[in-house]
């Protein structure tokens, strides 16, 4: 049996967008990218999910805010990708693996630098994209 998550769903669809792949491929990592992997990439994370209740239960559709990092070696680069992202996942609804996803909407964006870890190379540029996601849980 295969988890049922929002994740998986938003994944498919961006990796599925011509877009979107053409920028990363298959460069979208839970978490924290391999150190072998190049840029540009996406990471993402949940950081937070809230459980809607009736009289004593949960109802099964909850949302969860996910956190979208878009790493790119210029800021251009990591804007293209952001813009191209927030086509396909702002307003998105789908069905994938058996995990119905019935919306999704962009509620913050900020644009950074970061050094990469143990890298002696210049800072690569990132913009976070964070998203509430309403999904069929049960």
């Amino acid at each position: 049996m295969s988890l049922k998550s929002p994740e998986t769903v938003l994944r498919t669809a961006l990796l599925g967008n011509t877009a979107v792949a053409t920028f990363i491929g298959t460069r979208v990592f839970p978490l924290l990218a391999p150190a072998t992997a190049s840029l540009p990439l996406v990471t993402w994370r949940r950081v937070g999910i809230a459980r809607s209740q009736s009289l004593g239960a949960p109802i099964g559709v909850p949302t969860v805010s996910l956190e979208y990092t878009i790493y790119g070696v210029t800021y251009e680069q990591a804007r293209k990708i952001a813009d191209a992202m927030r086509r396909v996942l702002d307003g998105f609804a789908g069905v994938s693996d058996n995990t119905t996803v019935s919306n999704v909407s962009l509620e913050n964006e900020v644009d950074d630098f970061v050094t990469l870890e143990g890298a002696d190379l210049p800072p690569v540029y990132s913009v976070t994209q964070t998203y509430d996601i309403a999904w069929q849980e049960t």
